[in-house]
């Protein structure tokens, strides 16, 4: 595997190393641009909810935008990818979802920012298919799972941003100028890494299964679906709705408001950077089966130690996220993986779809807990999420059936 031609400024970055390494290196940096962008977006929505002046249920309405921009741009993307290739196509959406990202901060209107908001979820989906290709691909080159490894790189960009975020909220710097200058960063490491990523998709346009229809689904590619609904419905509660939940039903300073969120955060990018070893050693089933359990039982947990004394209920609570960030650490990662093998379907397509039904936990995550706060209260809503994620028990047990049968 030979990246043969210089693009950007790639030809200074790591030029001493082998194109291998220079590739998932350049693969890394893809998932980091997403998810600091993503992090950064997520780190200030309490601020934008109070500029705007938003009750919980017209947050929720407005936070319905992104997913509904990666729901309908999902078939979509995947033909893209197919087509045009994921470098191409991870190049485009590398450099678009920073700029859209520097539009939300100077956004005036609820309006303008729910355009933006419908943007950003399409260019989201397109990195994130595109990404997951390049990754799956390599996978070929190193025949051993690498996957869960770019995506701790874009849980470790969350992190980041959320650093960023705290200190620059102590800083009192506003939403636009932070912003701003995430934006300007990430595409900087895009002009460096963009040329070494994997120049060519094991199944180029002219290949038949590259035809391969994006509504026709397996069932084996449904389950793995249904599995990654309930992970990133959970996921996008935590992304969306922690820093509310720490304010609002934790009563702690704004300045603080991130803790749970930094928990999860902590405890998802250990946990991607040692999943590829859990599933080598104890096998795929088992590592989905621990992190069902762990996305409920951390929710529910939450939810039960929201009437505990403020210290305890603060701690005890980012030890519960530190738990739901452990289980979801792992379900997509290896949902994508697994949606890359899938026999008879091109890479960009299987993920596509596989993510098309994730991303249905993302559509209906933040409205329906904003719905569900809005009449009772933000404790009742975390426990109906704490339900949702038993859905990747259930799905682990058909796929496991799925696979025994084929």
């Amino acid at each position: 595997m030979r990246n043969r031609r210089s693009l950007l400024l790639s030809r200074f970055f790591l030029p001493a190393l082998p194109d291998l390494i220079r590739t998932r290196v350049a693969i890394g940096c893809s998932f980091f641009i997403q998810g600091m962008v993503f992090a950064t977006w997520c780190a200030r929505i309490p601020d934008i909810r109070a500029s705007l002046g938003l009750n919980e249920a017209q947050l929720g309405t407005l936070l319905l935008a992104i997913p509904v921009g990666q729901l309908v741009s999902m078939a979509p993307n995947g033909i893209l990818v197919t087509r045009f290739g994921s470098r191409r196509m991870l190049i485009l959406a590398g450099f678009l979802y920073p700029c859209i990202l520097l539009f939300l901060g100077i956004a005036p209107t609820v309006w303008a920012l729910a355009i933006g908001l419908l943007a950003a979820g399409f260019a989201a989906n397109l990195s994130n298919t595109a990404a997951n290709t390049q990754g799956v691909e390599l996978e070929h080159y190193y025949r051993r799972s690498i996957i869960a490894l770019f995506h701790g790189m874009w849980s470790l960009a969350g992190l980041v941003a959320v650093v960023v975020a705290l200190l620059l909220a102590l800083a009192d710097v506003p939403t636009w100028l932070h912003f701003a200058l995430v934006a300007g960063g990430m595409a900087v490491l895009l002009s460096f890494s963009g040329g070494a990523l994997l120049p060519f998709d094991r199944h180029p346009a002219s290949d038949p299964a590259a035809r391969h229809s994006p509504w026709r689904l397996t069932p084996y590619l449904f389950w793995i679906g249904i599995s990654a609904l309930g992970c990133m419905a959970c996921e996008g509660a935590i992304y969306d709705w922690s820093g509310v939940y720490f304010r609002d039903v934790l009563e702690v300073p704004s300045s603080r408001q991130s803790l749970g969120y930094f928990a999860y955060l902590c405890a998802m990018v250990t946990c991607r950077f040692l999943a590829d070893r859990a599933v080598n050693r104890f096998g795929q089933a088992r590592v989905l089966y621990v992190s069902g359990g762990c996305i409920a039982g951390g929710l529910a947990l939450a939810v039960a130690l929201s009437g505990c004394p403020p210290a305890v209920a603060v701690v005890g609570t980012m030890v519960a996220f530190a738990l739901v960030g452990c289980g979801t650490s792992t379900v997509v990662p290896l949902g994508c993986g697994l949606a890359g093998k899938a026999p008879g379907v091109p890479t960009g397509i299987a993920i596509a779809q596989v993510s098309t039904i994730g991303f249905f936990g993302f559509l209906a995550a933040p409205p329906l807990i904003g719905y569900v706060a809005h009449a009772t209260s933000l404790r009742h809503a975390f426990a109906l999420m704490a339900a949702i994620g038993l859905l990747v028990l259930l799905a682990t047990r058909r796929l496991n059936l799925s696979c025994r049968r084929a």
